[in-house]
């Protein structure tokens, strides 16, 4: 009991001090997106517009929409603290939807509590979860449609609860469309067992709640459809399948060539970035060989629902991600958890003491840890 106190008190050091550490992001000048999410949220505010530098934008709205939430005109810096501090309690929320999934797929409370540490800690998480990017919104979300969609649909209002954080997944980034394929083949499947128990006006409701929510997406998507049909835009998501053709934006995002909007390689080569913390770290048999392992561990688990929605989840956002012809190591931040639940599957399926697996876990974060105090002292000595 003793050794098992002092391992849950370590791993609680480690929280607080990775989630110190990312309050350095607090004290960043707004760069790249953020400015142009700025622009829109301020032009909200003031003008009533939802327009970027005098140009109608199709940026995904959430983001936008927060800061101008925020968004004081007499002091524009503190509406952004603000924001910052907002994403980051999405994060912290998210991590928590994320330790009840892993209670509710049976996975020891000792290990969740190490994934948990092991996501927490990473650089990609410490960097992004107080930027002002859609990237805490879309853990936090993305978490909480797993935690509800993987039960057993009961009534009808049961589909609210997962509808509801996959809107705000698609809405903040429209690659997570792809999601309407899970939720829909388990509304699919409620219908079938409601047609076959003849429970008509219960299927009237589902159909109806259905309708519901997706109108706001049928809403925002007739808007982005006429802009981009109708406005020249140089600053467009759409603007990459606009410009090349498919098989182009495949080859990036395989990470076969390099993107002419991206700086470097990403794609599969870059997924080994967002486990060492190092940007520019690209390679391919690393990266596919770390990809074989958990995808692996999850195939040992493919008969049970929970483990084969996950693993659903992750192939579904890869793929959109190749198509999409992009997989920057924020983008696979959210995917980090499920990753690790992989190996960890992959890891028990060789039969191995369940301990070394903890050991190697507090062993990597305490390096995650390290790193990142290294970081801070560096930037404190720049002040």
């Amino acid at each position: 009991m003793k050794k098992i106190l002092t391992q849950k008190n370590l791993i609680y050091a480690l929280l607080v001090i990775s989630f110190v550490s990312a309050l350095r992001g607090m004290f960043f000048p707004l760069a790249s997106d953020e400015i142009q999410y700025a622009e829109i949220g301020k032009n909200i505010v003031t003008k009533g517009q939802y327009s970027l530098f005098g140009q109608p934008s199709t940026f995904t709205p959430t983001l936008p929409f927060l800061v101008a939430l925020f968004y004081f005109k007499s002091m524009p810096t503190i509406g952004f603290i603000f924001v910052r501090i907002f994403n980051l309690l999405l994060m912290v929320i998210g991590l928590k939807f994320c330790f009840s999934f892993l209670k509710k797929i049976n996975i020891p409370t000792n290990i969740s509590l190490l994934i948990i540490l092991l996501s927490a800690t990473n650089n990609v998480i410490v960097t992004w979860c107080t930027a002002i990017y859609p990237e805490s919104i879309l853990f936090c979300f993305f978490w909480m449609f797993l935690y509800y969609v993987i039960d057993r649909i009961e009534s009808p209002k049961q589909i609210l609860y997962f509808i509801i954080p996959l809107f705000f997944l698609i809405i903040t980034r429209y690659l997570y469309g792809v999601f309407l394929l899970i939720a829909g083949f388990y509304i699919l499947e409620y219908l079938i067992r409601l047609f076959n128990q003849s429970e008509y006006k219960t299927i009237y409701k589902v159909i109806v709640i259905s309708f519901i929510c997706l109108v706001p997406l049928l809403l925002w998507f007739k808007y982005v459809l006429s802009v981009e049909n109708e406005v020249y835009l140089d600053q467009s998501y759409f603007k990459r399948f606009k410009d090349n053709d498919i098989f182009y934006n495949i080859k990036c995002g395989l990470g076969i060539i390099k993107h002419d909007e991206a700086m470097r390689i990403n794609g599969i080569p870059a997924f080994i970035s967002l486990f060492v913390p190092m940007t520019g770290l690209r390679n391919w048999i690393v990266s596919l060989g770390l990809i074989f392992i958990f995808s692996y561990g999850f195939f040992t688990k493919w008969k049970v629902r929970a483990y084969r929605t996950v693993a659903l989840a992750v192939f579904l956002v890869m793929l959109g991600l190749i198509f999409a012809g992009t997989g920057f190591s924020r983008y696979w931040l959210v995917l980090l958890p499920a990753c690790w639940i992989g190996f960890y599957l992959f890891y028990t399926s060789l039969k191995v003491n369940e301990k070394y697996f903890e050991k190697l876990a507090l062993i990597l974060s305490v390096v995650y840890v390290v790193n990142e105090l290294r970081i801070d002292y560096m930037l404190l000595n720049k002040l």
